[in-house]
């Protein structure tokens, strides 16, 4: 990650014309921090022997091409900057602030990496400024408040010596004073100074001066002693991590534009989605992708396939289509005040793994079940697979703080390739079926979204444990999923021998076809029990859908029961295969109480897929 930082680093600062050799130009900003600075006003002050006289006010137009002339560099909002270059506010008080007050505390600081020369020749520069403060005020009053009010102004200093004009930055003091302040933060900490001269920066890989405060992101840190290995010493926390000024700053530029363009929003995550390229060619393309991305400047068409979430557009369907000359990297984090802390880190995603990812995501978004997962004359809804189904079941919730750390983990496993384990996925399904139905609420949401999640993973060969197969036929597990319709004149066997002869990876035992066929059974005594008495109360037989073997094989005479009392006992041959099915099944089923559940609502909920032929008696009932 390190590198590809400071790679990014170096695409933005040469975006910004800014030379990568020179740590000036690396450092110095833009005193412009918008269009509307359009004036400079330069204290203009003479060299004369041993001292220096103030000659005026001149007015320039600002001009980009001196930004490193200016060697503007913000400093504190209330005191002075970097160096005695400052953007205009209140007049007196940014001279009095930026200017003289640069002459006292700033200089007073930098004197230790001064030698006496360049000493005395700032304090007879700041002596004249000063003795020349009521003179430079009424001067540079008039020439600021004649410029439109619309526009601001910059304020600097210039010196003249035999008919040439030097500016801040041409200066090496001041260029020296700059330096030092950029470099101060990476070695300068807790009172203590690590650095250390001729020595291997670990990104570069060059013999440089090295420091050992170089922290882009906040969860390395040596604060504590404890936390620097090699004897516990502070000031030698660049052995940990010795990285030199310039690889610092462009890991600096790098971290800025990351924040910028690369930084995004997932579920009450935030994530960074940083390359790393293979081929520097391509890195002027990739990364406009990502700032057009950042600025709603792509127009998204109507087959677009959101991935992360369902309503917002999707960087990763962008990416996806690049060429494997680069590799992402997702770090999911949380940052509390000062603390960071990374939740997940993701390395090495290739883009041809996102496009497996999107090709599964495109078969389960055209199964028939869910692209018509609601529809009347008027409209049809979908459901279109996101890491949003993974989040319906594993919220983020105080009842279970671990809820967040699976749903990262199963992210993890969709990116990187690693098996998720079955049972696992099925525990959570079945817990969100179950709260759905104990609220009296519809499970057949929750039922298809985890229903799409497995069969997500399954085109993706990520299911652990699987025991219908590694993978289901995509060919086979289209047909129950919408291609399929049975003929509506044949019987229930034939119809069934269709479903199970198609799926054999997916109904492989026949305890699954009893488990499946039984729900079926239970949800056409429902209807009809909503149909004769307005409600359900067989329902309350479910035991809240937390089902076993023993249960299965105890309830099903009762349906049967209950369909005669109803005098609408017209599923007679479905009676016969599931009774078929269950003595085949014999006895100790190896299904967990989860995949039981499953199987069941299952059946439940795809009951219109085996629709019976219609008796005369319904037909009356009808």
């Amino acid at each position: 990650m390190i590198e590809a930082m400071k790679e990014i680093g170096e695409y933005a600062l040469e975006k910004e014309n800014k030379d990568l050799n020179e740590f000036v130009s690396i450092l110095v900003e833009n005193p412009a921090s918008n269009e509307t600075y359009k004036h400079v006003f330069c204290i203009k002050l003479v060299s004369c022997q041993n001292s220096f006289e103030f000659k005026e006010i001149e007015h320039q137009e600002y001009s980009k091409e001196k930004i490193v002339k200016y060697l503007y560099k913000r400093g504190s909002s209330n005191g002075p900057d970097i160096t005695p270059t400052a953007r205009i506010t209140e007049i007196k008080k940014t001279f009095s602030n930026k200017i003289i007050g640069w002459f006292s505390k700033p200089l007073k600081e930098a004197k230790p990496i001064l030698d006496d020369g360049e000493i005395q020749f700032l304090e007879l520069l700041g002596k004249c400024i000063k003795e020349n403060e009521e003179k430079i005020i009424s001067d540079l009053e008039p020439k600021v408040n004649s410029v439109d009010a619309k526009e601001n102004s910059i304020l600097t200093l210039i010196l003249e010596e035999n008919d040439f004009t030097r500016y801040v930055g041409d200066l090496e003091v001041f260029r020296k004073i700059l330096k030092n302040n950029g470099a101060s933060k990476f070695y300068s900490k807790y009172d203590i100074i690590s650095k250390s001269d001729d020595k291997v920066c670990s990104v570069c890989k060059t013999n440089k001066e090295v420091y050992g405060f170089v922290t882009p992101y906040e969860f390395y840190t040596v604060d504590k002693r404890g936390f620097v290995s090699g004897g516990f010493y502070q000031s030698k926390a660049w052995r940990n991590n010795p990285v030199c000024l310039e690889c610092a700053l462009k890991m600096t530029a790098g971290k800025e534009y990351i924040e910028k363009y690369m930084s995004f929003g997932f579920y009450g995550f935030n994530f960074l989605l940083i390359p790393k390229l293979l081929n520097n060619s391509k890195s002027e393309e990739l990364f406009d992708i990502f700032e057009k991305f950042n600025e709603k400047k792509f127009a998204f068409n109507k087959e677009y396939n959101n991935f992360l979430q369902a309503n917002e557009n999707d960087i990763l369907e962008l990416l996806c289509e690049e060429d494997d000359y680069l590799n992402f990297n997702f770090q999911f984090y949380e940052k509390s005040n000062s603390a960071y802390r990374i939740l997940l880190y993701i390395e090495d995603v290739l883009p041809s793994r996102l496009r497996e990812i999107f090709k599964s995501k495109n078969v389960v978004d055209k199964r028939k079940i869910f692209s018509n997962y609601f529809s009347n004359d008027t409209e049809v809804k979908s459901i279109k697979f996101t890491l949003g189904n993974v989040r319906w079941f594993f919220p983020n919730t105080l009842d279970d703080p671990n809820l967040n750390k699976y749903f990262l983990e199963v992210t993890n496993g969709i990116f990187t390739g690693k098996s998720i384990d079955y049972n696992f996925l099925l525990k959570y399904i079945m817990q969100r079926i179950r709260k759905d139905f104990r609220n009296e609420s519809s499970i057949r949401y929750s039922l298809f979204l985890g229903f799409q999640l497995l069969d997500f993973l399954l085109q993706l060969r990520l299911l652990g444990n699987y025991r219908g197969g590694k993978c289901v036929n995509s060919k086979n597990l289209s047909a129950l999923l919408g291609d399929m319709t049975p003929k509506e004149n044949s019987g229930y066997e034939e119809r069934t021998n269709v479903i199970f002869s198609e799926f054999e990876h997916f109904f492989n035992t026949d305890a699954k076809k009893a488990i499946f066929l039984e729900g079926i059974l239970v949800q056409y005594l429902l209807n009809i029990q909503k149909f004769q008495r307005g409600s359900a109360p067989f329902r309350t037989k479910l035991r809240g859908l937390n089902l076993d073997e023993r249960y299965m094989k105890r309830i099903f005479p009762e349906i049967i029961n209950k369909l005669e009392e109803y005098d609408a006992n017209y599923y007679k041959e479905l009676e016969y295969l599931i009774s078929k099915y269950m003595i085949q099944s014999g006895t100790d089923w190896k299904m967990s109480n989860d995949e039981i559940s499953f199987y069941f609502v299952l059946g439940m909920n795809l009951s219109n897929l085996l629709k019976s032929p219609k008796s005369e008696k319904e037909i009356e009932n009808d």
